[in-house]
C-alpha cells in the first residue's frame, strides 16, 4: 500500500460519515464542532500518524473553515488516545512494514476508524462533551490550548 491507496481507504470510509477532503485532512463541520482527522507522514520513514483534533463551534481559529491541524486548539494522536492498541496502530500506518499485507492494513485501518476514531469523535461533538472529555482527562495525553479551556469555560 502507498500513500495514494491510504488516502483513497480513508477518504472513502469518511466520506461516508459527512467527512470532506483537503489534501491528507477530513473534515467534519456539525453544529456545534468541527471535527478534523489529519494523516500526517514521517520526516524519517513511510510512517504515518493519524490526529484527530476539533475546534469547538464558536471559537475562532487561524484558517477556518479548514484549518491546519497544528492550528486545531484540541488534538491528539490516535496511537495516544489508544496506547493498548499503539503497536498495532502504528504497525498499519509504517507502510514499509512487511509483517502485514496490504489486505490486512486495509482492514486494520478501516477497523480503527469504525472501533476507535469514530467512537472517540463521539466525544468531541458538541461544547458540552468536548467540556466533559477535557475534565474527564480523556485528552490528556493529548493538546488542549489553554485559549479552548477558557473558551469552555474550564478553571486552568
Amino acid at each position: 500500500m502507498d500513500k495514494k491507496e491510504l488516502t483513497y481507504l480513508l477518504n472513502d470510509e469518511l466520506s461516508r460519515y459527512g467527512f470532506r477532503k483537503k489534501s491528507t485532512t477530513w473534515y467534519r463541520d456539525l453544529q456545534e464542532s468541527l471535527q478534523v482527522v489529519d494523516l500526517q507522514k514521517s520526516n524519517f520513514s513511510n510512517l504515518f500518524y493519524a490526529n484527530i483534533c476539533c475546534v469547538p463551534g464558536g471559537m475562532s481559529v487561524d484558517g477556518l473553515p479548514t484549518p491546519k491541524e497544528n492550528k486545531c486548539p484540541i488534538r491528539i494522536r490516535l496511537d495516544s488516545a489508544f496506547p493498548k492498541n499503539k503497536i498495532e496502530i502504528q504497525k498499519a500506518l509504517d507502510l514499509d512494514s512487511k509483517e502485514i499485507t496490504d489486505d490486512d492494513r486495509a482492514t486494520m485501518i478501516s477497523s480503527f476508524l469504525h472501533e476507535l476514531i469514530l467512537p472517540f469523535l463521539e466525544n468531541l461533538k458538541d461544547l458540552k462533551n468536548i467540556k466533559n472529555s477535557i475534565e474527564s482527562g480523556l485528552l490528556d495525553n493529548g493538546m488542549v490550548y489553554v485559549s479552548a479551556k477558557k473558551f469552555l469555560g474550564i478553571s486552568i
